[in-house]
């Protein structure tokens, strides 16, 4: 019999006999109603009593229990030592550095937050210091022309580059980028561009 099959015969217990009662629980009372029948932890016919009057055997089951979560920790163990490592150093390394070491930073713009930031842009080159002459610094100056560059791409182009939409490029692929000044591509592009936009806003 399993510890788990002990554990349930144990908890079920209604009439225990005096040795079982003394092997898994502990006796609580001054004197006990005994009467002659089957033990329903040994099976055998003896003078039995209510499992109340031994704590319902509660030392017993918290033992095997015990033996039981002890046994099931070794075979984790065991089981353990098995297998490999989840990553090697060198990709846990990886996943460990800031994000801001790891390269370019993808970001999830939509057309209307491209064209506030196209305006703080203006505001900032008008009040920064470090921007105005003859106070410029170099470093400021390369770094806002850089940003200046990306966002006036995306404003321009009325989309956003860093993650495009597979129907967006099915879209590129039959029908070309947008640009043309054609009024009938305008217009088709136009109204794709709309139903996108409206879409990205049901889904959030």
């Amino acid at each position: 019999m399993t510890n788990k099959q002990l554990i349930k015969k144990l908890e079920q217990a209604c009439v225990v006999c005096r040795d079982c009662g003394l092997k898994y629980g502990v006796y609580s009372v001054g004197c006990s109603s005994v009467w002659e029948g089957v033990c329903n932890v040994c099976g055998e016919t003896k003078p039995v009593t209510e499992t109340r009057d031994y704590a319902y055997l509660m030392t017993g089951i918290r033992k095997l229990l015990k033996e039981d979560i002890k046994e099931q920790s070794k075979e984790v163990a065991e089981y353990m030592l098995t297998q490999e490592p989840l990553m090697t150093d060198e990709d846990l390394d990886r996943i460990m550095e800031p994000s801001y070491l790891q390269g370019e930073i993808t970001l999830n713009l939509t057309e209307e937050e491209v064209g506030f930031l196209h305006q703080c842009l203006d505001t900032l080159q008008e009040c920064h210091y470090t921007l105005q002459t003859p106070d410029l610094v170099p470093d400021d100056v390369k770094i806002f022309e850089e940003v200046e560059k990306k966002i006036t791409e995306l404003y321009e182009d009325h989309c956003v580059k860093y993650e495009v939409s597979p129907a967006m490029k099915a879209y590129h692929a039959k029908y070309g980028t947008f640009g043309s000044e054609d009024a009938y591509d305008l217009g088709r592009w136009d109204g794709f561009r709309e139903a996108f936009t409206m879409n990205t806003e049901v889904v959030k």
